[in-house]
């Protein structure tokens, strides 16, 4: 079960577990507010794809993030909304 976040970002997880995916949906929500919060308007638009793998969430990138926009994801992850835990993996893959 792949789901999108805007009909941007896919959302997927280890087994398509449903409990995976709607965090994924809430993490990605609460990056989006952090990023709003800090002036950063463009987030959402370099991300193509969140993986959830047994804890373990991997951001594909679009372009390359800064430093200040990886910590975004991190701190949404480990956040109570996310898994509690800072196992976040970023790549960045060619469109």
């Amino acid at each position: 079960m792949d789901m999108m976040y805007s009909d941007e970002i896919k959302i997927t997880a280890y087994d398509n577990d449903p409990k995976r995916i709607s965090r994924l949906e809430r993490v990605i929500g609460y990056a989006e507010a952090l990023a709003e919060h800090y002036g950063n308007n463009n987030l959402l638009n370099k991300i193509s794809k969140l993986h959830d793998y047994k804890g373990t969430m991997t951001v594909s990138w679009k372009k390359q993030p800064t430093e200040g926009e990886k910590e975004i994801l991190v701190k949404a992850w480990e956040s109570r909304i996310g898994d509690g835990a800072n196992n976040v993996e970023h790549e960045i893959i060619n469109i």
